[in-house]
């Protein structure tokens, strides 16, 4: 068992990793960007990650279940009425284009 703080190893490795790009930067082997892009993607990796979402878009009726909660099957002994929502087609109005008149004498 290790009795050292995990938070001065942290530093540690940070620093060292640190001093690694900057010495493969200064050699040539890795560009500016190619650097900035190894600590862009770490500094990524070492956030927490958000919990995803359980699921996406759902059907109307659909009832989620959380993991280890059993299905509760619906009571379908009531009828569904389906709404009717079709539209009827407004008449055309058969009106005269406008007429422009110029005098061009």
């Amino acid at each position: 068992m290790s009795t050292k703080d995990p938070a001065t190893e942290a530093e540690f490795t940070r620093k060292m990793v640190l001093g690694i790009l900057g010495t493969l930067e200064q050699k040539g082997l890795l560009s500016k960007e190619e650097v900035d892009g190894i600590i862009r993607a770490a500094r990524q990796q070492a956030q927490p990650r958000s919990p995803r979402p359980l699921g996406g878009p759902a059907s109307p009726g659909t009832v989620w279940v959380q993991p280890g909660q059993a299905h509760e099957p619906l009571d379908r002994s009531t009828p569904v009425a389906i709404p009717n929502v079709q539209r009827t087609a407004e008449p055309v109005r058969a009106e005269a284009p406008p007429m422009i008149d110029l005098d061009l004498g």
